[in-house]
């Protein structure tokens, strides 16, 4: 079996066993399924892994979705260059997202929206900052 691990004996558990080669080959896989690095846009929630987002960016990803707001700082700490938070800010997260625009500034960040109230809420914060954000409507159809 390609998974099993040449030392099984001397591996700790519970822990993450990466095989390099079969993430490269998946990641090849992914792009020629979408025909196109740029029509690709990852989600880390998953793996959470910063070496992979170097690999991904690497292989012509740029473009990724994350669920939190450390996993959009660990995504634009690793090359990502198109970031997308996939849950709506309120409250003092938006603060904290409006900053990282000014820690990551070739990064280019966007946020989804799920209500006329969070869309306010964000766009009254972005602009006491003089920034503009780019929002994803989540609709719920």
């Amino acid at each position: 079996m390609w998974y099993r691990p040449e030392n099984e004996a001397a591996v700790f558990t519970p822990s993450v066993l990466l095989f390099p080669d079969r993430i490269e080959e998946n990641i090849r896989r992914m792009i020629s399924m979408a025909g196109h690095a740029d029509r690709l846009r990852p989600h880390v929630k998953t793996h959470k892994i910063g070496e992979l987002i170097v690999l991904q960016v690497q292989m012509g990803i740029t473009r990724f979705k994350c669920a939190t707001l450390s996993e959009v700082k660990m995504v634009a700490s690793n090359g990502g260059l198109d970031v997308l938070l996939a849950y709506p800010l309120l409250g003092p997260a938006i603060d904290k997202f409006l900053q990282l625009s000014d820690i990551f500034p070739s990064t280019r960040f966007s946020a989804t929206v799920d209500s006329l109230a969070a869309y306010r809420q964000l766009s009254l914060k972005a602009e006491s900052y003089g920034k503009e954000i780019r929002v994803f409507v989540d609709l719920d159809t």
